[in-house]
């Protein structure tokens, strides 16, 4: 038993079985009093970020896209790509838009269902993997124990628990080197990055705006037809209860005639037989 695959067992299962097998595997790993530790501080996961955990192991090449999006996007501001930059964001949007909507399915499946909090979380979790490769990385380690949103690394890697291999591959040590001791410094780029991250967050704000819209639009289609599935059903049971009674009425019709045919038979033959004793 190691801490990798106790993680991600304990994040694939099912949220109410969540603490009671963190307990199970601290109990079987009471030999190393570091691995208990660790074990026994995972947290249990939100609706929200267990649905994203599902959708990355579900959907990994689709989280991947996700990822491989936002560096499409960042490289394109860089840029100054209009053209591109509008069109990777239809394409974020059409992508998130159908993450959460794998997510739905899968909340479904599960038998959870997914309020309004809990459908913005998804897509601010997702729209947080395109807006930031350590925020990809944390989603596609399919180990989030709450939302992700816009913010810094050390919130996105407090949500989530990264495989060690990963971050190290990604992030690597940290670099130091002597302060400068005179000289100009360098000037700041305070104003250009403003500007870039209000952008950015505008572009992301409209993509949310789009999503939630999209899905408002899908969820009344689908009460429609739902409304016209029933109003069908129910026309058809009408049609039914009246067929039903026409042959009911037909049954009966049909009995009468054949009680009144035999009982003309009956007299038919009864006036045959008092005849026949005239004759004689």
């Amino acid at each position: 038993m190691d801490f990798e695959s106790v993680s991600d067992e304990l994040y694939a299962a099912r949220r109410e079985e969540f603490t009671a097998l963190r307990e199970e595997r601290a109990r079987q790993a009471r030999g190393d009093r570091q691995l208990v530790k660790r074990i026994a501080g995972l947290r249990k996961p939100t609706v929200a970020a267990w649905l994203v955990n599902q959708v990355a192991r579900s959907c990994p090449g689709e989280i991947d896209r996700l990822a491989k999006l936002g560096e499409a996007l960042r490289d394109a501001h860089q840029r100054l790509a209009g053209d591109e930059l509008r069109a990777l964001s239809q394409e974020r949007h059409e992508l998130v838009g159908l993450l959460v909507q794998r997510a739905h399915w899968l909340a479904r499946k599960a038998g959870y269902g997914v309020g309004d909090t809990t459908e913005r979380q998804l897509g601010e979790t997702f729209e947080a993997a395109v807006s930031d490769s350590r925020a990809a990385q944390a989603v596609r380690a399919a180990r989030l124990s709450t939302s992700l949103a816009p913010g810094s690394a050390e919130e996105w890697f407090t949500a989530a628990v990264v495989p060690a291999k990963s971050v190290s591959a990604k992030t690597g040590p940290a670099k130091t080197g002597p302060k400068p001791v005179s000289g100009k410094t360098r000037p700041a780029a305070k104003p250009r990055e403003d500007a870039e991250s209000k952008q950015r967050r505008a572009v992301r704000d409209r993509a949310r705006d789009r999503a939630r819209e999209k899905a408002r639009t899908e969820a009344k289609e689908a009460e429609q037809a739902l409304a016209q599935a029933e109003r069908a059903l129910r026309e058809a049971e009408r049609d039914s209860e009246r067929a039903a009674q026409r042959v009911a009425e037909l049954a009966e019709r049909l009995a009468d005639a054949k009680k009144t045919a035999q009982e003309k038979r009956t007299a038919v033959t009864l006036a045959r037989k008092t005849a026949a004793a005239a004759r004689r």
